[in-house]
């Protein structure tokens, strides 16, 4: 025995030829898409090509390896891998990529089968099949389904540009973190060395006292020195050791927990983070580009003009045909149906609400496109401000170099004109006291160095759509 149902009702011939006729020419006078990109007037220097010779500035992913500091590598590489706040950042980003993807196309298949142990009347004894196919087919001649897929994907791209944000920062703060735990420990081993400098001058005070050449006042001041050095140790000591806890944190692990000869590196004293920058580094506007912030802005401005899209198609209206193919069969019977229904969906009336939703969308448009430019005015300003603090440190840390120098110079020869009755005491404390000084300056000096050298390089988000080539040489 065999039945069929045919359930489809098809449209009469002139029907179905007037509707199809009325749904082209709306779909002919619906707007474009549209894809045009924001643009922006740079200035001639940075639009010009790289001189001969010269590399681009932090042209490569791996910017830290100019400092060719093997822990701070190591720091980086863990943060990378670990760090719970990056994770989560490109999770989100990867939930909004599969989001896209979700949303269907004009025209979607669906299926299944299924096996049942009943009889006609229901009870459980014979066995039935069934299968059953689904077919929908969407005609959008506001291209709304499109717009809805433009949305998506500008919210995507919103979130892969914040995940290559939370990596730039992350990169940035471990690298800071970094430079300021070697300058810790440079001022520590300054104020130790100070202090044995003043033990030998507070000696060298008493022998003096005692032959009745110096006087009390001259004991009193370096007695007075070696005490506000052992009451700086302490806090020397622990912004070395928060140091270590802040950069194990980093690198999403407890403070103490980082891999043993990782922490002895970090424990012993190594020398300062030092990186240069090429006389006439080239700086093209494409370069900008990498900036995970301006990234989003260019995402939030696609999203703005998708919603644009989406107030047009809402004047549009939309035509879904929607089928359903069915079929089951046992020993004895086989059933089959087939249904199709068109659904037209019309605009809202009055049109006035639906005309001023799409200019209020317009309007969105045009402050996302200001957004953007602000944010690329902002980068220019970030980057030209970051090359010429990076150039007035390097400037800084050459002078702290001599002034270094000659203080040093100056208080040896002090000392040994003091030991001989040539020169003061006061003087030698005095000529101390400016070398502890310069030092002190230089340290500084150099981190500031190295932490504008790190602040360009975030500036023009190098690092930020990860490092695809470890193997890379350092910029």
């Amino acid at each position: 025995m065999e039945r069929t149902d045919h359930s489809l009702r098809p449209l009469r011939g002139g029907r179905a030829l007037s509707l199809g006729a009325a749904l082209l020419l709306l779909a002919a006078c619906a707007p474009p898409p549209d894809t045009t990109r924001p643009g922006f007037a740079f200035m001639p220097r940075w639009l010009a090509p790289v001189p001969a010779g010269a590399r681009p500035l932090a042209d490569n992913a791996l910017w830290w390896q100019a400092f060719r500091d093997p822990a701070l590598d190591r720091l980086i590489a863990l943060a990378l891998a670990d760090s719970p706040s990056l994770a989560a950042a490109e999770a989100r980003a990867r939930a909004a990529e599969a989001a896209a993807a979700s949303i269907p196309g004009a025209i979607t298949l669906s299926g299944g089968t299924a096996v049942r142990g009943t009889d006609a009347s229901g009870n459980p004894g014979r066995a039935r099949a069934s299968a059953d196919l689904g077919l929908d087919v969407l005609f959008d001649p506001g291209r709304g389904r499109a717009s809805d897929r433009a949305a998506a994907g500008a919210a995507a791209a919103q979130a892969a540009g914040q995940a290559a944000g939370a990596r730039l920062f992350l990169t940035g703060e471990v690298a800071n973190g970094y430079v300021a735990l070697r300058l810790a420990q440079r001022r520590l081993a300054l104020a130790e060395a100070e202090g044995a400098r003043r033990r030998q001058t507070l000696a060298l005070a008493e022998t003096l006292a005692r032959a009745g050449v110096a006087t009390r006042v001259d004991t009193l001041r370096s007695e007075g020195r070696l005490a506000e050095i052992a009451a700086d140790l302490p806090g020397l000591s622990a912004a070395v050791a928060g140091g270590q806890a802040r950069l194990a944190v980093l690198a999403g692990r407890s403070p103490g927990t980082l891999p043993p000869d990782l922490a002895a590196a970090l424990a012993a004293r190594g020398a300062e983070p030092r990186a240069t920058l090429a006389p006439d580094p080239g700086i093209p506007a494409d370069l900008l580009r990498n900036r995970p912030d301006l990234a989003v802005a260019e995402a939030a401005y696609d999203a703005a003009r998708a919603g644009l899209g989406q107030a047009r198609a809402a004047l549009y209206p939309r035509l879904s045909l929607s089928g359903v193919i069915e079929a089951s069969a046992d020993r004895d019977d086989r059933l089959s149906t087939a249904t199709l229904g068109p659904a037209l969906r019309l605009p809202a009336l009055p049109a006035g609400p639906a005309r001023a939703g799409v200019s209020a969308a317009e309007a969105r448009v045009v402050a996302a496109h200001a957004d953007w430019t602000g944010a690329v005015l902002q980068a220019l300003l970030e980057v030209e401000t970051a090359l010429l603090d990076y150039r007035a440190a390097a400037e800084a840390e050459g002078a702290a170099d001599r002034a270094v120098r000659l203080y040093a110079e100056a208080a040896t020869l002090t000392r040994e004109l003091a030991g001989r009755g040539e020169a003061t005491l006061s003087e030698l404390i005095d000529a101390e006291e400016e070398q502890a000084r310069a030092e002190t300056a230089r340290a500084e000096a150099r981190a500031t160095r190295a932490q504008a050298f790190i602040a360009l390089n975030i500036r023009l988000g190098a690092g930020a759509q990860g490092a695809p080539d470890p193997a890379a040489p350092p910029g």
